[in-house]
């Protein structure tokens, strides 16, 4: 069976430039032919998960079908993942997996979706970047405000990251009889499938002329906002290159957003060496940690912790 050494530090930097990069990152992290088997191993793994029926399993289920890497099998992974929904209808982590996964494959109607995420979790608004995604693509201008305004009025955007990938890579390490190291290769990298699209209509919305308005560029304030109050780097980087377009240099929201970039490049750089010094990520400590915390920026800073270093970059 092949083995890997699969950094889950790649997600952000991957998503950051789309899945076409984390495409490239795979390929290189390991040879056409294991990455063949891979696929096999996932295949196998979703046959035998859609004949679960707890809510863990059939959602991991749905999100391997979904993937343009492992499966791209609308028709098999809604059903799924509507059973996944309905065995846990409490789950806001579940309801937004549905939406995403709905909003990929039209004719799919994701509003009714989103609505339900939106009353499952008020304060994230990644229940609103659907309708900003088709008001955009609309080229609405007066929905595309209003979307900004109800995302900008919450106050994060989560993808869920650290749940869904603490409760589903085990199922999919389980079910396939393969390693943590490969089921987080396909977790992550489905889970990476369904949400950038959806980033980038919000960069896109604030930015440009648009931002010689006073409405938008107030609303554009609030979306950085919620943006890098965001549960991956990816949605936090989002957020701070929005909030680097809406205020000043000499403002405080825009140094605080300086700060944190500084942070998120220091952190990255320092595991990097630590992985390259400890042969890779220990998985399930990664695993552990996304179960304890919400925010994939406190899952690195407790690494770090872990391996004795010091989270924070020094004072410049």
């Amino acid at each position: 069976m092949a083995t890997f050494t699969w950094n889950p530090r790649a997600w952000p930097r991957a998503t950051a430039i789309g899945l076409v990069a984390l495409l490239a990152g795979l390929t290189a992290a390991c040879s056409t032919d294991s990455f063949g088997t891979l696929k096999k191993n996932v295949a196998r793994a979703g046959v035998a998960l859609q004949r679960e029926n707890d809510a863990d399993s059939l959602a991991a289920a749905a999100l391997l079908r979904s993937s343009y890497m492992f499966g791209n099998n609308p028709d098999r992974a809604l059903p799924l993942i509507a059973r996944a929904t309905a065995a846990a209808p409490e789950r806001a982590d579940l309801a937004w997996l549905h939406a995403a996964i709905c909003q990929q494959r039209p004719p799919c109607d994701a509003q009714p979706l989103e609505a339900r995420l939106r009353t499952l979790d008020a304060a994230n608004g990644a229940g609103w970047l659907g309708e900003l995604v088709r008001a955009w693509t609309a080229k609405d201008t007066e929905r595309i405000n209003e979307a900004l305004r109800a995302i900008s009025q919450t106050d994060r955007v989560d993808a869920y990251y650290t749940s869904l990938l603490a409760r589903l890579t085990p199922k999919v390490a389980e079910a396939g009889s393969i390693s943590l190291d490969e089921a987080s290769v396909a977790v992550i990298g489905a889970l990476a499938g369904e949400t950038i699209s959806t980033y980038l209509s919000a960069s896109q919305a604030c930015k440009g002329e648009r931002l010689t308005q006073a409405d938008v560029l107030k609303l554009c304030q609030g979306v950085a906002r919620a943006f890098e109050n965001g549960d991956t780097s990816i949605t936090e980087m989002i957020g701070i290159a929005i909030a680097k377009r809406v205020w000043p240099e000499d403002s405080p929201q825009w140094k605080a957003a300086a700060d944190a970039r500084r942070v998120y490049e220091y952190r990255s750089k320092l595991l990097l060496e630590v992985d390259s010094t400890s042969r890779g990520v220990n998985i399930n400590r990664y695993i552990a940690l996304c179960r304890q915390y919400r925010r994939e920026q406190e899952v690195f800073r407790a690494e770090l912790v872990d391996a004795g270093k010091n989270p924070d970059p020094p004072e410049r």
